[in-house]
């Protein structure tokens, strides 16, 4: 246990062979109890990858959404009565070891969720696509505009927050099942009135995956990480 609370680390993964290995590997320890991968559908070796580094994982039967994923590992986290919950990339994009960033701005400051931010002083983008950049910042401005709260890496999916939170929020509804369930998550948390914070973080793309470095599509993923924030903020979804 991470200064007396029991941290888990939800790691969603399609096809991620290769690589799961490695994130799972990179997980500091003595910060994180349960590793807990969740394989969406995956069609290669990644349940039995991740299996073998040391994680706990759960796999769906076919591919759901890697909100889906998260919501299933959100779930575990509320039944095995886990205190501080975290989702990273299951591809390797983040540096586990800052989680004690996460964990300490809650725990010193009474914080409630932890947004990892890359472009707070101290965060740092490795190798970043210039469109990455672009659509990154550009969606965080349409996120702090709908939320009424400046957020500087709203997509930034490396996160930490208090399990019993999400206790309070209707996670349970099929359209948060793609790339929808992260925002809402953040969104969510601002307007309960909780503590949210962003610190700074470590996005990494390797240099040889600059094409096909995210499973995201262009318009429709784009777009489903788009929509929770405008239906919530003009409150046809809650």
């Amino acid at each position: 246990m991470y200064r007396g609370r029991r941290v888990q680390v939800i790691l969603p993964a399609l096809n991620e062979s290769g690589k799961i290995s490695r994130a799972v590997q990179r997980m500091p320890r003595d910060v994180v109890d349960d590793i807990v991968v969740v394989d969406d559908g995956s069609t290669d070796g990644t349940a039995d990858e991740a299996r073998a580094a040391g994680a706990v994982v759960i796999q769906h039967d076919v591919n759901e959404g890697v909100g889906a994923a998260i919501r299933t590992g959100i779930t575990r986290a509320q039944r095995e009565g886990v205190d501080l919950c975290g989702i990273m990339a299951g591809d390797d994009q983040d540096r586990p070891d800052e989680i004690v960033r996460l964990a300490d701005a809650i725990i010193d400051d009474g914080c409630d969720f932890i947004q990892g931010s890359r472009y707070l002083p101290g965060g740092e983008r490795v190798n970043q696509p210039g469109s990455r950049t672009l659509m990154t910042r550009s969606y965080s401005v349409l996120f702090s505009v709908c939320v009424g709260r400046r957020i500087t890496d709203a997509t930034n999916g490396f996160k930490l927050f208090r399990t019993e939170i999400t206790r309070g929020m209707n996670l349970d509804q099929r359209w948060l099942n793609r790339y929808e369930l992260e925002p809402y998550l953040l969104f969510t948390a601002i307007k309960m009135g909780l503590r949210v914070r962003e610190v700074p973080v470590t996005k990494y793309y390797p240099q040889d995956r600059q094409v096909g470095y995210t499973k995201m599509k262009a318009y429709r993923d784009w777009w489903g990480i788009s929509r929770p924030i405008l239906l919530l903020a003009l409150r046809l979804k809650r």
